[in-house]
C-alpha cells in the first residue's frame, strides 16, 4: 500500500508554518534537519533516504524528490516536510512493523504418514491489513505447497481480496495413479451483511494424471495426461459468531458454506463443481457435554460432451469418513482375473456425487483437564455416479450404498503439540471396502 503523501510545498518549506504562504519562494539553506515520528528507523537513515542536506539550497524540486524517495520505500503511510525557522522538519508516519515469521513442525497422519511442515505467517508486511501466509507439507506420499497474499484494500480502498498459489503432488500407494496440480487464484471478498460474506475468484490450473497402473481400469487409462484449464467461481459463507471466552461454557455455533466453480472454460474439460457444507455445535449441559456435526454434499458434472476425470471426482475414507481407508469409498471397476497372477483388479474411480455426515458427542471425562477432549463419534456417507464414454475393464460397481461407522476418540493439547486419535468400534461397509480401525494425527511445532 502506497503512503499517503502530504507535500507542503516550497512556500511552506521556506517559512514557518505560522507564517503566510508565499507564491514562488526561492531555494534556501537550512542549518539542521529534524526527523520526527520515526521509531523503527534511525534519523540518519531517513535523512539519507530523502537525499536532503544541510548547507545546500533546498527548493520545491528537492522536496518533491525527497518525498517520493521516502514514499518509494513503502515504510511510511504519510510524509510531511516543512520548515521551522532554520530547521527543516521531516515528519513521518511509519507503517506498522510486520509480525510473524516461519514456524516448523513435525507431524504424523495415519493417511499420509510422517509429515514435515513449514509454516509462514506475516502480518502487515506491506502496510496495515496485509497478510502473507502459507505452508509446505512434505510426506512420503503427498507434497503440498500453498501461499496466499491478502489485503484489506487489494482491489481498491475498502475492497479486500488477494491471490492464492497452490502446488500439490500425490502418489498414494493405494491409488492406481499419481496426480499433480498447480493453480493460481486471484479473488475478491464481498460483505453480504454482519454475518455473511462472499468470494469471487478466477482460477488458472495445470494438472496431470500420470503413472497409471497398467492393469487399472480402462476408464482411468483414458483419463491420463495433462490438462490446462481456467475458470470462475464463487463462495457464500454465513454463520454465527463463536464464543471465545474459554471460562464460559460454549454457546451454540454454526456455519454454512456453498462453493460453486466452473472450470475448464476454454480448456480441455468443462465441468461444474458444487459443494455445500454445514457445521454445527450445540451444548447439552454447562459442564462440557455437547454435540457437533459436519454435513457435506458435493456434485461435479461435465457440460456438453465433457465428463469429469478422477481428479475431479470425490472419494471418501480416512478423516473424511472415519473407519475406512483414505480414498477407498468410491465407485469401482472390478475386473475379475485381470491381474498378471490371475487375481482380480479393483480400481477406485471416484464418484460425481457424495454426501457425508460426521457427528461427535463430546463427553467431558476429565473436566479438570481443559486441554483434553473426549468424544463418541458416528459417521455415515456415500459416493456414487461415474460419467465416462469409455467402457469399464470389468464390472462397474456404482451404487448409492451408505457406509457407516461409530467409535471413540480423543484430542489432547500438550506442550509438545496436538494429538488427535480415534478407534472405530464397528464399521458397516460394502464389498471391497478397506477398513481402518485406528486414525491418528499429531503435530508438534518447534
Amino acid at each position: 500500500m502506497r503512503a499517503r503523501v502530504v507535500l507542503l510545498t516550497a512556500s511552506l518549506v521556506l517559512s514557518s508554518m505560522a507564517y503566510p504562504v508565499f507564491a514562488n519562494p526561492q531555494p534556501r539553506t537550512f542549518a539542521d534537519i529534524d526527523v520526527r515520528g520515526n521509531q523503527r528507523f534511525r534519523d540518519g537513515d531517513v535523512i539519507a533516504t530523502s537525499g536532503l542536506r544541510t548547507g545546500r539550497p533546498i527548493g520545491e524540486p528537492e522536496i518533491i524528490d525527497a518525498v517520493e524517495a521516502l514514499d518509494f520505500t513503502g515504510e511510511f503511510r504519510e510524509v510531511r516536510i516543512f520548515s521551522q525557522g532554520t530547521t527543516l522538519v521531516i515528519e513521518v508516519d511509519e507503517t506498522p512493523a510486520y509480525s510473524g515469521g516461519l514456524t516448523f513442525a513435525l507431524g504424523y497422519d495415519s493417511d499420509a504418514g510422517v509429515v514435515g511442515i513449514v509454516g509462514l505467517n506475516l502480518d502487515d508486511p506491506f502496510g496495515p491489513g496485509t497478510v502473507i501466509g502459507g505452508d509446505l507439507n512434505v510426506a512420503e506420499e503427498a507434497q503440498t505447497l500453498s501461499l496466499a497474499y491478502t489485503s484489506d484494500n487489494f482491489w481498491r480502498d475498502g475492497l479486500s481480496g488477494g491471490v492464492r498459489l497452490n502446488v500439490e503432488n500425490f502418489n498414494y500407494d493405494n491409488d492406481a495413479f499419481d496426480y499433480r496440480i498447480a493453480k493460481i487464484s486471484p479473488y475478491m471478498n464481498l460483505a453480504l451483511g454482519p454475518r455473511a460474506g462472499a468470494e469471487l475468484r478466477y482460477t488458472f490450473a495445470v494438472d496431470e494424471i500420470s503413472d497409471v497402473d497398467g492393469a487399472a481400469s480402462a476408464i482411468l487409462q483414458d483419463e491420463a495426461g495433462n490438462r490446462t484449464s481456467s475458470g470462475v467461481g464463487f463462495s457464500v459463507i454465513t454463520g454465527s459468531e463463536p464464543l471465545t471466552d474459554a471460562t464460559v461454557a460454549p454457546r451454540a455455533a454454526w456455519s454454512l458454506r456453498f462453493d460453486q466453480d466452473f472450470t475448464g472454460l476454454g480448456g480441455d474439460t468443462e465441468i461444474s463443481r458444487s459443494m455445500l457444507s454445514f457445521y454445527g455445535r450445540a451444548p447439552i449441559t454447562d459442564n462440557g457435554w455437547a454435540v457437533r456435526t459436519r454435513v457435506e454434499l458435493g456434485r461435479v458434472a461435465g457440460t456438453g460432451d465433457d465428463a469429469p476425470t478422477a481428479t475431479d471426482r470425490f472419494f471418501l475414507g480416512g478423516a473424511a469418513l472415519r473407519g475406512f481407508e483414505r480414498g477407498t469409498i468410491s465407485p469401482r471397476d472390478v475386473c475379475v482375473g485381470c491381474a498378471a497372477d490371475g487375481g482380480d483388479v479393483i480400481t477406485n474411480l471416484g464418484g460425481n456425487q457424495y454426501a457425508v455426515a460426521r457427528t461427535d458427542l463430546l463427553v467431558p471425562l476429565f473436566p479438570s483437564r481443559p486441554g483434553l477432549e473426549t468424544f463418541v463419534f458416528g459417521d455415515v456417507g456415500s459416493v456414487w455416479s461415474v460419467e465416462s464414454g469409455v467402457a469399464p475393464s470389468g464390472v462397474l460397481e456404482d451404487h448409492q450404498d451408505w457406509r457407516s461407522s461409530y467409535g471413540v476418540g480423543a484430542a489432547f493439547r500438550t506442550p509438545l503439540g496436538i494429538f488427535e486419535s480415534y478407534y472405530a468400534v464397528d464399521t458397516n461397509g460394502e464389498r471391497f471396502d478397506e477398513t481402518q480401525k485406528w486414525g491418528l494425527t499429531f503435530r508438534a511445532e518447534f
